[in-house]
């Protein structure tokens, strides 16, 4: 199958995702409230006399200034009537936004160093002189790095795809999954900040609004569109891309 570079697409005549719906006070305390705890330690660490601690501490600024990168990155992605769609021979493949697996990808690097910088401590520095929370977090926030930064590196689609084909659709999400015939999906809807697709026997998946660099409640329509119009199946791929230039479905 011959595969073409991802292309944005402005989707004409739709009223498209008009962002986050409620407020992001609460998230964006809490996120302030962890970045403070995580600058506090790795300042900590930072002044300690042994060079175990003081590279974990560099190890974990770099991380936190990579976090709020990522967070910053995921917001100022363009959705709003906006698809980004990579289609081959049958098939029309959207995926996450390639800048936010990038810096999952720094990240998963960062977790590596973390843990080698814990190994590091754990070997040359007195136990005595270690807090307990850094015994014992240090390594898990390194492995939760390097899982994503794994996840964010196996396959050139990363973490989050969806895709159509003529004869049904594949969903791949962290922990929701779907692979089924069209038959069997009865269409797609946004309701909050995630979009919800049925499928026959009352079963469904869903994902996050944010999850695919492209508009949700477009990505939603579309599933619809396909899922309602057996006809028009034959034409995914290079049909797809018509249908989202003229915004007809």
């Amino acid at each position: 199958m011959t595969r073409r570079q991802p292309q944005s697409v402005f989707v004409p005549g739709r009223r498209g995702w008009e962002g986050q719906q409620g407020s992001l006070a609460g998230v964006g305390i809490l996120v302030a409230i962890l970045a403070v705890a995580v600058a506090a330690g790795a300042l900590v660490w930072l002044f300690d006399p042994a060079p175990a601690m003081k590279a974990t501490g560099v190890v974990a600024l770099l991380t936190l200034g990579l976090g709020i990168w990522l967070l910053l990155v995921q917001i100022r992605v363009e959705r709003v009537r906006v698809v980004r769609i990579d289609i081959g021979e049958g098939i029309a493949r959207f995926s996450g936004a390639a800048e936010v697996r990038r810096v999952l990808r720094l990240l998963g690097v960062c977790g590596i160093a973390l843990l080698a910088t814990w190994v590091w401590m754990i070997s040359t520095v007195t136990s005595t002189n270690v807090p307990v929370l850094t015994l014992l977090l240090v390594p898990v926030v390194a492995v939760l790095l390097i899982y994503g930064g794994v996840r964010a590196w196996v396959g050139a689609d990363g973490a989050h795809v969806l895709t159509l084909r003529p004869d049904g659709v594949t969903l791949k999400v962290p922990r929701n999954n779907l692979s089924a015939p069209w038959d069997e999906v009865g269409g797609a809807r946004l309701v909050g900040n995630r979009v919800e697709v049925s499928v026959a026997g009352g079963g469904g998946v869903s994902f996050a609004a944010r999850d695919f660099a492209s508009d949700p409640i477009i990505l939603a329509e579309l599933l619809t569109f396909y899922a309602r119009t057996p006809h028009a199946r034959a034409d995914i791929g290079d049909g797809t891309l018509a249908l989202l230039r003229d915004g007809a479905f």
